[in-house]
């Protein structure tokens, strides 16, 4: 019985110890097997499926924080781009995108999206759509307001003019859950002033709200902007 009673908090404090380690690992939200364990397995993807039908057929698109390159894939084999290049800051993430997807017009590169000197390789030049899935949040909590605004800039400096971004905002509740759980984003979590969905900023750029959709993935709100840049 004393055994019985030693084992089950010591099983308790392991599984306490791996959530730790896992987002602790992950401050970029790059977590491994998130299209296995923590998304919808959805094929295609619905948040490629419920965008406007002229966004994605033909379209050479850039996927920002492409994880393990589903949707990278997907925006090509389901929704008709004509090719698509997925961008990770984590390089286990872009070598298992690499394997999955080998061959073709979907293209990988490892390098953090933030910083506009390191588009290199297959992510040189403009494109007609830039998707920004499920990673604002971490964008923000590394690099602050400052880092956010870099990186609209630039998103709108690489597309094509009438080209579209494709945002999955994450609410401010997020960002506080996020930073309890990884301690190394306190500090900035504390000095952000800006609040998503980023309506002033991004219409300060130059883009146009063409669609806004509020939904909920098994118990999360999830909400899909679509921006168009009109100048």
């Amino acid at each position: 019985m004393a055994e019985t009673c030693h084992e089950e908090p010591t099983t308790e404090l392991s599984r306490a110890a791996r959530f730790k380690a896992t987002h602790l690992a992950a401050r970029y939200g790059n977590y491994h097997q998130y299209y296995t364990k923590f998304r919808a397995p959805t094929v295609p993807d619905e948040r490629l499926s419920l965008l406007p039908a002229e966004v994605l057929p033909g379209a050479r698109v850039i996927d920002l924080g492409c994880n393990a390159g589903k949707l990278t894939h997907e925006a090509i084999a389901h929704c008709g781009a004509a090719a698509a290049v997925g961008v990770d800051i984590d390089p286990w993430l872009i070598e298992q995108a690499k394997a999955a997807y080998p061959d073709g017009p979907c293209t990988f590169e490892h390098f953090d999206f933030v910083d506009a000197s390191a588009y290199t390789g297959t992510a040189l030049g403009k494109f007609d759509v830039a998707l920004l899935l499920s990673v604002t949040k971490w964008v923000h909590l590394n690099n602050g307001d400052a880092g956010m605004l870099r990186l609209f800039t630039h998103i709108h400096s690489i597309l094509k003019d009438g080209g579209y971004l494709v945002v999955e905002p994450q609410p401010m509740s997020n960002y506080a859950k996020a930073s309890k759980k990884n301690k190394e984003l306190r500090e900035m979590y504390k000095t952000i002033q800006m609040r998503p969905p980023f309506d002033a900023e991004l219409t300060a750029l130059g883009f146009e709200s063409i669609m806004q959709v509020e939904r909920d993935e098994e118990g999360f709100a999830r909400p899909v902007h679509v921006w168009k840049k009109v100048s």
